[in-house]
């Protein structure tokens, strides 16, 4: 074509199938990572909950009172746990989103130089981290009321 709507030639190093086989690399970390931690961490904080009420039956009635406010944090982290999970699944998807927009649009563009926002890439990694240090100090708690039960 002579009307000047070629497709732009992609800077050096980088034809379409590499830019393709980026991107689609780019939706599959997107897949792996919303299947990696967040499982594990809901599965511990799921576990953790169930493992807490088993111990609850072994109790005896008067170190119950004692041990119970611990017991009753350990659940709240557990929770909050789970819900700062949750919300890391649809905030990792949209970073994903972001990225590889971003690509399509310098692959289209053929500029590179666009400046890179990491808004949702850091919003995902406060949540991944506030989710396992809420699950470690919920743990704690358990295991504080597990050993007050004794």
């Amino acid at each position: 074509m002579s009307d000047g709507t070629e497709a732009p030639e992609p800077p050096a190093g980088l034809d379409w199938e590499t830019y393709y086989a980026h991107r689609n690399r780019l939706d599959e970390i997107r897949v792996e990572q919303s299947s990696s931690f967040d499982k594990s961490i809901l599965t511990l904080s799921s576990g953790a909950l169930a493992f807490s009420l088993v111990v609850l039956k072994g109790f005896h009635d008067q170190n119950i009172k004692v041990a119970l406010g611990f017991l009753v944090v350990s659940w709240t982290l557990f929770v909050f746990a789970i819900l700062f999970n949750v919300l890391s699944y649809f905030v990792s998807s949209k970073a994903a989103e972001v990225a590889i927009e971003r690509l399509d649009t310098c692959m289209r563009t053929q500029n590179w130089e666009v400046e890179v926002s990491k808004f949702w890439d850091k919003v995902t990694r406060k949540l991944n981290s506030m989710s396992g240090i809420l699950f470690a100090m919920g743990a704690i708690c358990l295991l504080i009321f597990a050993y007050q039960g004794e």
